[in-house]
């Protein structure tokens, strides 16, 4: 994808990504009484205590964050960030009186999570942002290499725990279960159907050849072969590293235990797989 159709796809993605964000808060979370994560939470929060306009406050409380973005972040990631915000506060503006009858629990909480999940998700796939708590998390990543996601859950339990103590425990439960329902679908749509297993396979010296063979020829997946030496026997070991399908991971267990019964292996979990490869993503078609 050329630069100028992957800066077209960042913006669309932005756009539409923010607009299923602001349907979310709108039609399903304020007349529910619920909260959500970072800066959209706490102007939803004020909301309820103030009768703030939702979209007013989500452009104030951004403004002092992007001063600081200003000075520490770069200017490419704060450029898609204040497009994200603008466009966040005025799509809650412009939906505001949308709303999705449904008074029936397990229906505010999967709408919610699938609308909020897909919007996030088509706004982080080309790493977009709506300003907020992410220019908070990558400031206090880059000086202090604590990771986003630790700080964002942080930032999330403060506004849970405000929650708690202006309303009750029931809407901090609903707040929580709708993020989670958020984050898979999130997760699902930024990785999409590419799942794969990543296995590492250390076996020795007069296995490493036969095994590597037979996982080409019986699995049709080839495999990279790396030198080791164990560190507890100092024998000459050898790490087969090759990722595969779901499917797929049982039958290369029964292929590594025909071959070397000895053999240790991990498998780990893989969200996307790309480049050349039987059911890999292409490169150019990762971005």
């Amino acid at each position: 994808m050329n630069h100028y159709k992957l800066t077209i796809t960042r913006i669309f993605s932005i756009i539409i990504g923010t607009l299923l964000i602001s349907i979310a808060t709108n039609a399903i979370i304020i007349p529910n009484h619920l909260l959500s994560g970072g800066i959209n939470g706490i102007s939803i929060l004020l909301y309820f205590l103030f009768n703030f306009k939702v979209s007013l406050l989500v452009l104030l409380l951004n403004i002092p964050l992007f001063i600081l973005g200003f000075i520490y972040l770069k200017r490419s990631y704060l450029t898609y960030s204040l497009l994200g915000m603008l466009m966040l506060s005025f799509w809650l503006e412009f939906t505001r009186d949308i709303t999705i009858p449904t008074n029936n629990t397990l229906s505010v909480l999967l709408l919610g999570g699938l609308f909020h999940g897909v919007g996030t998700a088509l706004v982080f796939k080309y790493d977009g942002s709506t300003g907020g708590t992410d220019i908070i998390s990558k400031i206090i990543h880059k000086h202090f290499s604590i990771n986003m996601a630790t700080t964002n859950f942080a930032i999330n339990l403060v506004i849970i725990s405000l929650s708690v103590y202006f309303f009750n425990i029931d809407i901090a439960v609903l707040t929580l279960s709708m993020m989670f329902v958020s984050s898979r679908i999130t997760n699902f749509v930024v990785d999409g159907l590419n799942r794969k297993r990543t296995l590492y396979i250390i076996t020795d010296k007069n296995h490493y050849h036969t095994l590597s063979y037979a996982l080409l020829t019986e699995l049709h997946r080839g495999a990279t072969i790396i030198p080791a030496i164990g560190a507890y026997t100092s024998e000459e070991k050898y790490i087969l590293f090759t990722t595969v399908s779901i499917r797929e991971v049982a039958k290369a267990k029964q292929i590594i235990l025909s071959v070397d019964p000895k053999a240790f292996m991990t498998i780990t979990e893989t969200s996307q797989a790309i480049g050349n490869g039987r059911g890999f993503t292409e490169l150019q078609n990762s971005i």
